[in-house]
């Protein structure tokens, strides 16, 4: 067809006529009055537009904290547990291909949710059928659009897009034998397919699907807050795959001959280039048999942890996982090993809590689970990163928006594994409930309104304004606990189950010899910031408002300097920690206060034969701390004091 557009003709018209696809310019008139346009319309040109996910569940960006395990068990040792896992969430490096024009038919169309890209310089066929005869097939590579050429304008094409999903040399065949292509073996299958005629379009959008069974075994020590240094012994075992040919037209894969592959540590690669703490092998199978033996031994694996790097080895005896899986066919499997810290488990009246071994703190806004962490070791220590407000999961900052409301210990990876303490899991650690009131604050943060025993006064206010070192006839240690053996007199412990995973022993420990005070339930004396003329300076901007812009910052000697009062006046006297519970009935206000943990030295009084004091020990109650106003979110940004938070598990 050949189309004489005069130059007289509405120049509006001419470039409407040159933007409909297919049309070329050829030549132009010698007298230059007309302009002639063909119509070449036998080049199909092809681009990548991701690679869409068919799971069961959603696709987890790089990286994820996301999962929806369908079963999971923990393994627990002395030194570290893990979590073992079964989902269908892997990795996937996102791209937004569902806005890409779909083009060359329905098989084009993107399917709902998240697409992956496709990295530059991956390699796929095309094969170009006219009914069911193959007219021409040719490589091209992803990044840059790829052209086949001498096609028919008039007919009605079926195009078949084929990929291993690499750069490599071993692609799929060019020729197909009896109109299918005989796979490679523990190759990624992509595959793709539609109708396209050039005569109304020639751009082709390919989005393909995964047409074998991916299975991702993912190692993971996040949870044990370290990247993974030196090589490990890993070997995945029990593996029975298979390969198989795939009916190019109608996509139908048909398994073939079975194969079992050995993994290495070897095998595996960083989920997230950045980090070593992270790591996945793949295998493809185009089999359905349920795979009932995989087993995954792990030993001698070493990480440096974040908080300070220290250097922590686990599995010096070789660990054994096992994992059941069913394949299928376009769908994704995820064998996740989470190695995590083991916990401290107290039992007391058959109430069995399993506890953090030091403090929770926040790493920073890093994504991706890696905010939160248990610092490396449990000491005393004043950083500001480790004192949160009632309900805030950013220390330093009061819960004042939606943003930063929340547990932070569930947010710990894996997230919903640790929680946030509840007063219950306080019980037969304390010696009863106190309730304070803005006077303790106005007192410095020196004492306790109210006693144990209910006895209003200021009994223990006198014991703090002598520094702890004398106590009145209602103090009592704490149930289950001691004090440390020698001055400055600055933790409490608390004795673990008896055999409990996790209890030290003899043998290999989560840090260092059984004395470690990371090996036992210890709560240093941290302070607290609970000073009423300092909580409203801090306002919505937390610790910032008082020129502490930096969390990792030493405040035991920071001094409010418009105050000339100390910011953290209780550091080395006093244990606070938080629960997850609000609503305690301060001063007969319903509902207008929150529960913690206030651990301190004491000492009793000895009144006959003649007064003298007593041996020293370490007391603690429940405290209920009034909210003056509370707001909707739960905290009143004026009032809440800002604690330490020590994790337990979820379960």
């Amino acid at each position: 067809m050949r189309f004489n557009l005069t130059k007289r003709a509405n120049w509006v018209v001419a470039m409407a006529m040159l933007a409909i696809p297919g049309t070329l310019i050829t030549s132009c008139s010698k007298d230059n009055k007309t302009e002639n346009v063909e119509n070449k319309s036998n080049v199909l040109t092809f681009a990548v537009g991701g690679i869409k996910t068919n799971d069961t569940g959603d696709a987890v960006k790089v990286g994820s904290t996301k999962s929806s395990a369908t079963t999971s068990k923990v393994h627990s040792f002395s030194d570290v547990d893990m979590v073992v896992s079964t989902d269908n969430n892997l990795p996937t490096i996102t791209s937004d291909a569902i806005g890409v024009k779909r083009s060359g038919g329905p098989a084009a169309d993107v399917a709902p949710g998240v697409t992956e890209n496709m990295v530059s310089g991956t390699k796929y066929v095309v094969y170009i059928y006219s009914g069911t005869t193959l007219v021409t097939s040719k490589e091209l590579t992803a990044g840059t659009a790829g052209t086949i050429e001498g096609l028919n304008s008039a007919t009605t094409y079926t195009w078949v897009a084929l990929s291993y999903n690499t750069s490599d040399a071993n692609q799929p065949a060019l020729t197909p034998t009896n109109g299918s292509i005989a796979l490679a073996q523990n190759k990624d299958v992509l595959y793709a397919s539609g109708t396209v005629n050039l005569a109304t379009n020639s751009n082709i959008s390919i989005q393909f699907s995964h047409k074998f069974s991916r299975i991702g075994i993912e190692l993971n020590t996040k949870g044990v807050f370290g990247n993974i240094t030196g090589n490990p012994t890993v070997n995945v075992t029990g593996l029975n795959l298979a390969t198989g040919s795939i009916a190019l037209q109608s996509g139908t894969v048909t398994a073939g001959a079975s194969f079992t592959p050995t993994l290495t540590y070897a095998n595996f690669t960083n989920i997230d280039a950045a980090f070593n703490d992270a790591k996945i092998a793949y295998v493809y199978t185009a089999s359905t048999a349920a795979q009932s033996a995989i087993n995954v031994q792990v030993q001698n694996l070493n990480i440096s942890h974040v908080d300070g790097s220290l250097a922590r080895t686990y599995f010096s005896t070789a660990s054994n996982f096992g994992f059941s899986v069913t394949p299928q066919l376009g769908n994704s499997h995820r064998l996740l090993l989470n190695v995590v810290e083991s916990p401290l488990i107290t039992n007391y009246g058959n109430h069995t809590v399993k506890w953090g071994r030091s403090n929770l703190f926040y790493r920073g806004n890093n994504g991706n689970g890696r905010n939160y962490a248990f610092y490396a070791n449990n000491q005393l220590t004043a950083r500001a990163n480790g004192y949160f407000a009632f309900g805030s999961i950013v220390p330093g900052q009061f819960a004042t928006t939606t943003t930063n409301n929340g547990d932070p210990c569930a947010l710990v990876y894996p997230a919903g594994l640790w929680k946030q303490p509840a007063k219950a899991d306080f019980a037969n650690m304390v010696r009863g409930d106190i309730e304070l009131n803005s006077l303790t604050g106005a007192l410095g943060g020196l004492g306790q309104v109210v006693d144990a025993t209910g006895l209003t006064g200021l009994l223990n206010i006198i014991t703090n304004l002598l520094g702890n070192t004398v106590s009145v006839l209602v103090n009592t240690a704490a149930p289950n606990s001691s004090l440390a053996p020698s001055s400055p007199y600055n933790y409490g412990q608390y004795t673990l189950a008896s055999g409990a995973n996790g209890t030290p022993t003899s043998g290999s420990n989560a840090f260092g010899d059984i004395n470690s005070a990371s090996n036992r339930l210890r709560f240093y004396y941290n302070g607290e910031i609970s000073n009423i003329n300092i909580l409203p300076l801090l306002g919505n901007g937390g610790l910032a408002n008082i020129g502490l812009n930096d969390l990792s910052v030493d405040i035991s000697n920071f001094q409010v300097v418009s105050l000339g009062i100390n910011l953290l006046d209780s550091y080395g006297r006093a244990t606070t920690l938080w629960t997850n519970e609000q609503g305690a009935n301060i001063l007969n206000l319903v509902g207008a206060g929150t529960w913690g943990y206030y651990g301190n030295a004491g000492r009793g009084i000895a009144l006959l034969p003649v007064p003298s004091l007593g041996t020293r020990f370490h007391m603690a109650n429940n405290t209920g701390e009034l909210l003056n106003g509370v707001s909707a979110l739960g905290a009143n940004v004026l009032s809440t004091s800002f604690k330490n938070v020590r994790c337990v598990r979820a379960n």
